[in-house]
């Protein structure tokens, strides 16, 4: 009867010991997964955003969709772009991918 609670509690211990291998691991992919994936492009929205509150009339942009043009406006959502004369056109500020 001894030998069976032996036995018994060693098949619990080699349970516990595969669920707290597993654990560790899917720590330390969610880690890796931070470190190489989220990380990353949280620095890249950051700096993306620093640069569209730095927008000011008479900057020259590229847009997402490749139009280059001169900013006339910036508000709160919107930005104004002369492309040619007497041509304007109006995006959001989401959509500028570049200040040359």
């Amino acid at each position: 009867m001894f030998s069976n609670f032996l036995a018994f509690g060693a098949e619990q211990t080699g349970q516990t010991s595969g669920v707290m291998g597993m654990a560790v691991t899917l720590i330390i992919w969610g880690g890796i997964f931070y470190l190489f994936l989220i990380r990353p492009n949280k620095k890249k929205q950051k700096k993306h955003a620093e640069m569209i509150d730095a927008l000011q009339p008479g900057k020259d942009i590229i847009t997402a969709g490749g139009i280059k043009g001169e900013v006339v406006s910036v508000s709160d959502q919107y930005i104004v772009i002369r492309v040619d004369k007497g041509v304007r056109l109006t995006f959001t500020k989401d959509s500028i991918r570049k200040v040359l």
